[in-house]
């Protein structure tokens, strides 16, 4: 976030505005380089290559739509990541199995992230190994030069023809190319991964008050530490609130993103099979848009069924044994409250499973109309 100068400490100057003109023009440039490619296509009614170039229109247009929320957001964004340093520094005083408990969806936050890292840097690995691989079996089989770009695509002026050969045209457009998928990366790294890692510290936060209820009533104080759950809902609830604030257009960008992004794919690797060519690149971009969609939905119905579970505990504390109708009022609140879910939403779905479930079948009918178009 940092290095993309959306992070909420960033100060939002004329630096900034230069910076990010500086940054985002050969990115911009290439988007319309990929328009101008995909229009070409689609006047030979070549739509095989027409949407195999959907795909990078996909990514800048999402991505950008990203970015723009985390400008717009920065103010919930620094609330989050302070309440969140908060709890980690409340952890330290903690015993040792809510300590485990905090530390356990911390790592695997940390683990996502890092998988996501991961992720992102074989598929770009991926065009990089093919271009080179290509350049060296052509020119070896030619006994000349042939230079393979990043990413095949048609470019005006002949500029397509001109740049197996000659060098300058080539690594003009292999740069464009190359940045293109660099700062889609770095835009996909700084966005996708940051909700998930706010739903674990939900997920923990629910753990920490589950464990309040057991044998609430067996101590005298029972009104003080239904109090002092009540406090901690509200405050649990408030950071759902404000997670929802900063992700929900995010996540509708992102569900669309994979709606789209999977039929794209998939139609292009069938088609491109079909022709006989290598398309082992898109197979990552196939499975980095899979997980995408998959991670957030999954962490997001881990958080509903830790909401569920704090709803049974809250049930199961043994009320029913004790005689405090104080206690049993204050206990009847939190239930009550707690027949609300504690969700992460998108504009139009809640994250979760079932949307994920929704997704695919869209994309598979997606799927199936650009199979018609291709025939």
């Amino acid at each position: 976030m940092k290095i993309n100068l959306c992070h909420p400490e960033t100060k939002i100057n004329k630096y900034w505005v230069l910076t990010n003109m500086i940054s985002f023009a050969p990115y911009t440039l290439s988007f319309f380089s990929v328009i101008n490619c995909a229009r070409y296509y689609l006047t030979k009614n070549d739509f095989f290559n027409a949407f195999r170039n959907g795909v990078p229109i996909v990514y800048y247009t999402c991505m950008v739509l990203n970015y723009v929320v985390l400008i717009k957001n920065r103010l919930g964004l620094r609330n989050l990541i302070e309440w969140t340093k908060s709890d980690y520094s409340k952890a330290c005083g903690m015993d040792k199995r809510r300590k485990k408990i905090i530390e356990g969806y911390a790592a695997t936050g940390k683990k996502v992230t890092i998988f996501w890292g991961y992720l992102l840097i074989i598929s770009v690995s991926l065009f990089v190994a093919k271009s080179i691989f290509l350049t060296i079996y052509h020119s070896r089989r030619n006994g000349e030069l042939r230079l393979a770009p990043f990413y095949d695509m048609h470019y005006p002026f002949n500029i397509s023809e001109l740049r197996v050969y000659n060098r300058w045209a080539y690594g003009g457009t292999y740069f464009l190319e190359t940045y293109f998928t660099a700062m889609s990366a770095l835009l996909f790294f700084c966005s996708i991964p940051l909700g998930t890692i706010f739903m674990l510290h939900a997920c923990g936060q629910l753990e920490l008050v589950k464990i309040q209820f057991e044998n609430i009533f067996e101590n005298d104080n029972v009104d003080e530490n239904l109090n002092s759950i009540v406090q901690n809902l509200q405050y649990i609830y408030g950071f759902a609130r404000k997670i929802n604030e900063c992700f929900t257009s995010m996540y509708e960008v992102t569900l669309k993103q994979s709606v789209l992004l999977l039929p794209f794919t998939s139609f292009a690797m069938i088609q491109s099979i079909k022709r006989g060519e290598i398309t082992v690149e898109f197979a990552g971009i196939l499975i980095q848009s899979m997980i995408t969609c998959s991670i957030p939905c999954y962490y997001g119905d881990l958080l509903l069924q830790k909401g569920e579970d704090l709803r049974f505990a809250a049930y199961d504390c043994g009320w029913e044994r004790v005689h405090k109708p104080s206690a049993r009022k204050t206990l009847l609140i939190i239930m009550t409250r707690a027949t609300r879910p504690v969700a992460i939403e998108s504009i139009f779905s809640t994250i979760s499973l079932d949307t994920l479930t929704d997704l695919y079948s869209q994309a598979y009918t997606i799927f199936n109309l650009l199979l018609q178009c291709g025939v």
